[in-house]
Parts: structure tokens; C-alpha cells; sequence
């Protein structure tokens, strides 16, 4: 019998490394189901190989939940620093993120006009990559208090804006030859978020503070270690943290 196999490739850029003259082998054809990835070895003509994964046909089924840890240390200044009314570095850890996430940033205060309760900040910095490159952003955030929920703790809301030319993910490189040059393939990704901040009362071993948020995220970024694929990722996602804090 003959027929035709519809594949995509889990790593669009797999699709260039595709040469007229390669022959390919598929593994894992025989156990495949709709959504799962299919192993393919590229055969170039000069006996090297390559390794990439398609995804088969047909609807797949989406995770709805994946757990995240980070840990954030921030070191700031609380009197002005020239123009602006604070600075502060920070230090941000979060796994798992493919497989996982390290930026280093500055982030300054900027002048307010009006209320004293607005705050807002601008912020920029750099990420650890894969590699091959490393990842460069740049945010806007401004937080407020919600005077309608003052009776109930007084909680914060925010809203941040983020333009990342993200890394080369980690995937992409594995399959190359760390004895030449790693393929570069970043990407512009632009986020948009807005949640609330609500501070728990004082008590041992229970949460600091809650953060319920909605986050937009184009285009879509697989994380957690190739357990979504981009198009099973939705371009909203909701987020619900628990922090712990500390200060000196």
C-alpha cells in the first residue's frame, strides 16, 4: 500500500536543514497516535546525520495545568538614584521553562505625577540561553492600589508590558555538533500581563501574598521541556502564584 504521512516539524527551522540529496528515516511510525512525535534521521549526502521530530496529524490532547517554581532576589536603592526615584538589580530563577530560566536585570523607578500610591518601573536585562545565543527584553510595569477592596487588605493591581528576543531554545541545538558554530534562530516575543496582588495576614509557614494574573504571550513559546508544542499553547494563559518574601 502506499500513501502520504502529513508531518510538522516540532522545530520549524529543521525545515532548512532538509537538503535535495538527503534520504530520511522515520522511527516510532508503527506506535504513532494523533498529536505524537515521530523521530526523523536526515541522511545528508557526505554521511553525516541529523536528528529532528514531527508531529503526525490530528488533534492532540493539550495539558491544562503545569506547576513552576522561581526564586527572585532583588538588591535596591530606596533613595533616588539621579532622574529616578529608586533603582534595584534582580536576580530571577523559574523552572521549568525549557528546561529552565535564568535572567539577570536592572530595573528602575520612574517619576510619578499626582497620586503617590501609582508606582511604575522600567526595566531591562538578559537571559542565559542554549549555547548558541542568550535572550535580551525589555518591560514596563505599573501597579496601583484598589481603593474598592481597601476593607479587605488593600491589594495591588498591575499591569506589565515585555518585548523579548528570546534565545535559541534549547532543543534546537541539542542535535548539532558542539565542534562548529550553533545555529542562532531567536525570536520576538511580545507579552502583556495584568493581575492583582493581595497580601496574606502575618502567619508562619503560609504564604506572604497571592497573585491571580492573566498573561498574552504572541507568538506562542513551547516550555516545561517540550511538554507543549506551539500550537497546543493558547495565546492567554492564567497564572495563579503563591509567594513567599523576605527583606532586610
Amino acid at each position: 500500500k502506499q500513501g502520504m504521512l502529513a508531518l510538522t516539524f516540532v522545530t520549524p527551522a529543521d525545515y532548512d536543514k532538509v537538503q535535495e540529496t538527503d534520504t530520511i528515516s522515520l522511527h516510532g511510525v508503527t506506535k504513532m497516535a494523533p498529536g505524537s512525535e515521530i523521530e526523523m534521521i536526515i541522511n545528508h549526502a557526505d554521511g553525516k546525520t541529523r536528528h529532528a521530530c514531527g508531529d503526525s496529524a490530528g488533534e492532540s490532547i493539550t495539558p491544562s495545568f503545569l506547576p513552576k517554581g522561581s526564586i527572585d532576589y532583588r538588591l535596591g536603592i530606596k533613595d533616588s538614584w539621579g532622574p529616578f526615584p529608586g533603582a534595584e538589580i534582580q536576580w530571577h530563577f523559574e523552572a521549568p521553562t525549557n528546561p529552565a530560566t535564568m535572567e539577570f536585570s536592572l530595573n528602575l523607578a520612574m517619576p510619578t505625577f499626582g497620586s503617590n500610591d501609582f508606582k511604575h518601573k522600567l526595566g531591562a536585562g538578559w537571559g542565559v540561553g542554549a549555547w548558541a545565543d542568550n535572550s535580551f527584553f525589555l518591560e514596563y510595569a505599573a501597579s496601583s492600589p484598589l481603593e474598592i477592596l481597601e476593607k479587605f487588605g488593600k491589594p495591588l493591581i498591575f499591569g506589565n508590558m515585555r518585548a523579548t528576543y528570546l534565545a535559541t531554545q534549547i532543543d534546537e541545538v541539542l542535535s548539532e555538533s558542539f565542534s562548529q558554530a550553533l545555529p542562532s534562530n531567536q525570536v520576538l516575543v511580545m507579552q502583556a500581563g495584568l493581575g492583582m496582588i493581595y497580601t496574606l495576614p502575618k502567619i508562619i509557614v503560609l504564604p506572604d501574598f497571592i497573585i491571580p494574573a492573566v498573561n498574552l504571550t504572541l507568538p506562542q513559546i513551547p516550555s516545561g521541556e517540550r511538554l507543549f508544542h506551539r500550537r497546543d499553547i493558547p495565546y492567554a494563559q492564567f497564572d495563579f502564584q503563591l509567594g513567599f518574601g523576605w527583606g532586610i
